[in-house]
C-alpha cells in the first residue's frame, strides 16, 4: 500500500499469481486519491484488514502517531498477518523534523517480517539503528516505457539551447527555494536557461506574508524579470504531462534539503534526463545501484554532485555556493548520457524478489 503508486505497480507481477488488493476510493469526488490508506486503521477498524493475506507498507502512514503505528504492527500481529516494510525514507523529504517519522518507521521495521530497503547504505542504517536486516533491491523504473522511450529518444536529437529544470512542486517544507535558487541563477552555464516548476495554487497561497513559504514566493517572484530564467507556474499534472516536461530538460536540478532515495532520480534515469543531485541520504548510492538492475554489466555515469550546507543561512560565501553548483551543472550538462534502462529485465528481477521475500515471510508469520 498504497497500490496507486508507480512503484508497486513494477515491483509486484500479477503473473506470479498476485493480487493487489486496490485502493479503496476515499473521496469519490476525488477518486484518484489513495491517502490517507484507512489499512493503517487496522487497530480501530479489524475489518480493513479482511481479504489480504499480507500487508506491505511503502509511503503514506506520517499522518498517523508513533502509538498509532505502534497498535497498527500489533493488531496485525495479532490475526497472524504477515507486515513486509520498504524503507524508502528514514528522513522523511517533507518533513522539517525527522523524529517522529524515524519513532514511526522503527515500529514498523522492528514488527515486520522482511524489510526492504534501496541501497546498502540506507540497509547499513537500518542494521544500526533497529538491528534488523533489511534486504535491497533496487528501485524499479516508474513510468512505462511506452511514456518514456519516445521521450528519451527525442531528446537525445535535441539540439537547441541548453536548458536546466528545477522542480518544486507544492513547496513543501523539505524542499529549498530561497536559499538555492539565486545561487542556481548565478552560477548557470553560458547559452544555459533555468525553468523553475512550482505549482500554481502552492506559490498564490505563499504570497501571503504570513505562510511560512513566503520567502520562496518573493525569490520566485523577483525571478520573473530573469531574462534567463522561467517560473512556470502550474495546475496538477498527469504523468504523461510531466514525463513530457522533464524531458524537455538537458539537466534536472533536485531541491531537497534533506532525504533518504528519491523517484526523482528514478523518472531522470526513466528519460535520460542527468540529475543534479544534493549530497544528502543515499541518493548517489541510488543512482548507480539503479543502473545494475536487470544488467549486472551496466554502470551509470556518476551524478553531478552539489553541496546542501548551502542551505545554511549561515554561510555567507556566494561566490563558493555559485561556484560548486556552477561545477555540479557543467558536469550534468557535459557529461555521459544516461545509462538506458531495461526495463522487461527489471520488472522480471524486482518482481521476483518481491514474491521470494512475500514467501518467507508468509512462512514467518505461520510459525509465530
Amino acid at each position: 500500500m498504497p497500490a496507486g503508486h508507480d512503484y508497486v505497480r513494477h515491483a509486484i507481477s500479477p503473473a506470479a499469481g498476485l493480487t493487489v488488493l486496490d485502493d479503496p476510493v476515499l473521496d469519490p469526488a476525488e477518486p484518484a486519491r489513495w491517502w490517507p490508506h484507512p489499512t493503517l486503521e487496522a487497530a480501530e477498524r479489524p475489518d480493513v484488514l479482511d481479504g489480504a493475506d499480507l500487508v506491505h507498507v511503502h509511503f503514506g502512514y506520517e499522518h498517523r502517531t508513533p502509538d498509532q503505528i505502534a497498535d497498527f504492527v500489533a493488531a496485525l500481529r495479532s490475526r497472524a498477518m504477515p507486515l513486509v516494510v520498504t524503507v524508502h525514507d528514514l528522513t522523511n523529504p517533507h518533513e522539517p523534523d525527522p523524529a517522529a517519522h524515524l519513532e514511526r518507521t522503527g515500529h514498523l521495521v522492528r514488527g515486520a517480517d522482511a524489510v526492504i530497503t534501496l541501497t546498502e547504505g540506507a540497509a547499513a542504517e537500518i542494521r544500526e539503528r533497529w538491528g534488523v536486516d533489511a534486504q535491497v533491491i533496487p528501485h524499479p523504473r516508474l513510468m512505462p516505457t511506452e511514456v518514456t522511450e519516445p521521450l528519451r529518444l527525442t531528446r537525445l536529437t535535441r539540439s537547441t539551447r541548453r536548458m536546466v529544470g528545477l522542480a518544486l512542486g507544492s513547496l513543501r517544507a523539505g524542499v529549498a527555494v530561497d536559499e538555492l535558487v539565486a545561487p542556481l541563477v548565478a552560477a548557470l552555464p553560458d547559452d544555459t536557461r533555468l525553468t523553475v516548476m512550482v505549482r500554481s495554487d502552492a506559490l498564490s497561497a505563499a504570497r501571503d506574508p504570513e505562510h511560512p513559504r513566503h520567502a520562496a514566493a518573493v525569490e520566485l517572484d523577483r525571478l520573473d524579470a530573469h531574462p534567463d530564467v522561467e517560473v512556470r507556474a502550474h495546475e496538477h499534472l498527469t504523468d504523461a504531462e510531466l514525463c513530457a516536461v522533464l524531458a524537455g530538460f538537458d539537466a534536472l536540478v533536485l531541491p531537497h534539503r534533506h532525504g533518504t532515495h528519491s523517484g526523482w532520480l528514478e523518472l531522470c534515469r526513466d528519460l535520460g534526463v542527468p540529475p543534479v543531485v544534493p549530497r544528502i541520504g543515499y541518493l548517489a548510492e541510488q543512482w548507480a545501484t539503479g543502473a545494475a538492475l536487470g544488467n549486472s554489466a551496466v554502470h551509470a555515469p556518476a551524478p553531478a554532485l552539489y553541496n546542501p550546507a548551502l542551505y545554511n543561512p549561515a554561510l555567507d560565501d556566494p561566490a563558493a555556493i555559485a561556484k560548486d553548483l556552477r561545477r555540479a551543472l557543467v558536469s550534468a550538462l557535459d557529461g555521459p548520457p544516461v545509462t538506458p534502462r531495461s526495463p522487461e529485465a527489471e520488472d522480471g528481477s524486482v518482481a521476483g524478489a518481491h514474491l521470494e521475500l512475500y514467501r518467507r515471510a508468509v512462512s514467518a508469520a505461520a510459525t509465530r
